[in-house]
């Protein structure tokens, strides 16, 4: 595994595997930006391997296959949206055949959260009654957002996240720059997605964040403008903007009442985002300017 993080959990799968007391539909729940996908890739590969040990070969003509992208019997379903049922129905007809290479036959499910309910209804029967060495295994970041049905024939895997020393240590591998301790904080147990924010061209900084947001609460900054530099994304202004006021609140810088009551007016814009046709600079601008009620 390239994430530490999970090497725990991997080792115990693995033996499982070996000794033939695995379920044969693991549901991975854990949130974004933990390395859900490489993890079910990883465990993918490893059930179709034909020398497995605590790590597939990676010299047999299973593992070759995986690794070119062209093994029979590995099946990968992953979309941007939604998953549909087509999608679903094509997977399960590869899966009820035999297998090409006479061992495994593993299904991935990426994003199972994001299936219609039409496909996840289409799925319950070989959830139920799977044909021989057949393994599912479907990686979600919300369970509620699952069918109840689904969830009941799978073995759920609460995916363990990583530690703040896991973090710091992959961390210095992967990015050379100086990471702010306030974001480290925020998305350390989410190692992948912190080294996402990193990495992006023209990124907003925590501290210029909050330097920003005090000269809009102190009037010295419109709050239209500082909307207008957030507008291509507003998820990130509506987290940075929860995490300070969690933070300030535990400081006692700031009135409970005020706190909660612009943290319910964030919770109002999360919701109102993906809307299509929604202003954002007005909605994100009317947001920050109720923020001056905090003015000192």
């Amino acid at each position: 595994m390239s994430y530490p993080w999970f090497d725990t959990l991997f080792q115990q799968l693995t033996d499982r595997a070996r000794h033939a007391r695995l379920h044969h539909a693991l549901l991975m729940l854990g949130p974004k930006g933990l390395g859900k996908t490489a993890l079910a890739r990883d465990f993918g590969a490893y059930l179709l391997c034909q020398n497995p040990q605590s790590e597939r070969c990676g010299q047999c003509q299973a593992c070759h296959l995986v690794d070119a992208g062209s093994h029979p019997d590995l099946h990968q379903i992953q979309s941007e949206k939604q998953i549909g049922v087509d999608d679903i129905r094509s997977a399960i007809e590869k899966l009820s055949g035999k297998s090409q290479l006479r061992g495994a036959k593993v299904l991935v499910i990426h994003q199972a959260d994001s299936m219609t309910e039409s496909a996840a209804n289409a799925l319950l029967k070989t959830l139920e009654e799977p044909t021989p060495q057949t393994y599912m295994l479907l990686t979600a970041s919300s369970a509620q957002r699952l069918l109840p049905t689904i969830k009941s024939r799978c073995e759920k895997l609460l995916l363990p996240q990583a530690t703040h020393q896991q973090t710091s240590q992959w961390m210095s591998s992967q990015y050379q720059g100086e990471i702010e301790p306030q974001l480290l904080a925020m998305y350390g147990a989410c190692p992948l997605t912190l080294l996402e924010l990193l990495n992006e061209q023209g990124g907003n900084r925590y501290g210029e964040f909050i330097d920003n947001l005090q000269q809009v609460i102190e009037s010295q900054q419109s709050s239209l403008e500082m909307a207008q530099q957030w507008q291509e994304n507003p998820g990130r202004l509506l987290e940075w903007l929860q995490h300070w006021l969690l933070e300030t609140l535990k400081n006692g810088k700031i009135p409970q009442d005020a706190a909660w009551t612009l943290n319910s007016r964030c919770l109002a814009a999360c919701r109102a985002v993906s809307n299509a046709g929604l202003n954002k600079v007005l909605m994100l601008s009317e947001l920050l300017s109720a923020f001056r009620i905090l003015r000192s």
